[in-house]
């Protein structure tokens, strides 16, 4: 698939462009949508679709040959990189082993190569524990988490793809600043999941048992007055739609309720399954990323016992955890996210 980008007023009507020209709905995928501004200094609706990379040639006027020579000069210029990346003493039976190992936990091998290529001191390539530990600091410092700060107001609107706990960890995150902070924080919930019948009633039932507002909203209109009306709360949490990464619809809604309330200062957590395969999460960034998240919450945490997978995506991308779910217990089984747990978590699944 190839990525190709569209602008019109809106970005429904910049997707109309992009079915427009490829004649047909299904085989394209919404990626992003972000709202830039034009020559003339107005707002415009820029999206970015995937879309089958024979039509996208055909489009341009290339053909297979073409393409097949840039392919192959792509895979030169991939093989040239690893080879600038290998360090000289690969061959040392300490570091193959070491590099074997943290490969097989799921560690992404551009990471580990750029982390060993960077290491000047022999005896670290020579010493198995050695570099074992140098690789979980390296670890540590590259994972980065977002300080709880409950001594200002604020907005959070949560989003994530279907199943991944979203709304329970809505009523997690909503418990742990009414009940447990101990200061008496007026705290709201609103939610925007007009789709998935029950997820109003079942945050309801939460709300209801910790004694704070609890709102539905269903168009953007309601949604400003909302967010205006609860002004004066010192806590907002807003449970949005679990939403497919091909799911334009309710996406698409998302967008609008977002870009609408840009006035407001609202925080953007991406709730991702710990129990997830690095690819899956890989797509569900992407699908989100558009969105301008501020961090990530992971939930899930106690179900798998895998997790360098994850920990090779935050070492990749440039966002902090805010917190961590690891259980089903409402508000228990929520904490502040902390690197070396992850860090002790990781290395304990590591026989070295």
């Amino acid at each position: 698939m190839v990525k190709e980008t569209f602008v019109a007023n809106d970005p429904r009507e910049a997707f109309e462009l992009a079915k427009e020209k490829y004649g047909y709905f299904s085989e394209l995928k919404l990626l992003s949508a972000i709202q830039i501004k034009g020559s003339d200094g107005k707002l415009v609706s820029k999206i970015t679709v995937s879309v089958p990379e024979d039509d996208f040639l055909r489009s341009i006027g290339i053909d297979e040959e073409e393409e097949l020579a840039s392919e192959i000069g792509d895979l030169k210029s991939k093989l040239e990189k690893m080879r600038e990346l290998m360090n000289p003493t690969a061959s040392n039976n300490e570091l193959a082993k070491i590099e074997e190992i943290i490969l097989g936990s799921g560690i992404s091998k551009d990471w580990l190569d750029t982390t060993i290529s960077s290491i000047s001191d022999e005896e670290l390539l020579t010493d198995s524990n050695l570099l074992f530990s140098y690789i979980l600091e390296e670890i540590e410092a590259g994972i980065k988490v977002k300080p709880e700060v409950i001594d200002e107001k604020k907005t959070i609107m949560l989003i994530g793809s279907t199943g991944v706990g979203k709304t329970t960890t809505t009523a997690k995150l909503a418990a742990r600043y009414s009940l447990l902070m101990k200061k008496n924080l007026k705290v709201a919930l609103i939610n925007l999941d007009t789709f998935r019948v029950g997820a109003f009633e079942q945050l309801g039932h939460y709300a209801k048992h910790m004694e704070i507002d609890h709102v539905r909203v269903k168009d953007v209109d309601i949604f400003l007055e909302t967010l205006k009306g609860l002004s004066s709360y010192d806590v907002v949490i807003i449970d949005t739609a679990g939403i497919s990464p091909y799911d334009t619809t309710k996406l698409i809604k998302t967008i609008e309720f977002l870009k609408s309330s840009q006035e407001y200062d609202i925080e953007t957590s991406l709730v991702i399954s710990a129990t997830a395969k690095r690819e899956d999460i890989e797509v569900v960034y992407d699908h989100f990323s558009f969105l301008d998240i501020d961090n990530v919450i992971l939930t899930k945490f106690d179900e798998t016992k895998r997790i360098g997978e994850l920990v090779s995506f935050l070492l990749e991308h440039d966002i902090p955890i805010s917190y961590i779910s690891n259980g089903q217990s409402v508000p228990d089984d929520l904490i502040v996210a902390d690197k070396d747990m992850i860090v002790d978590r990781y290395a304990g699944e590591i026989h070295v």
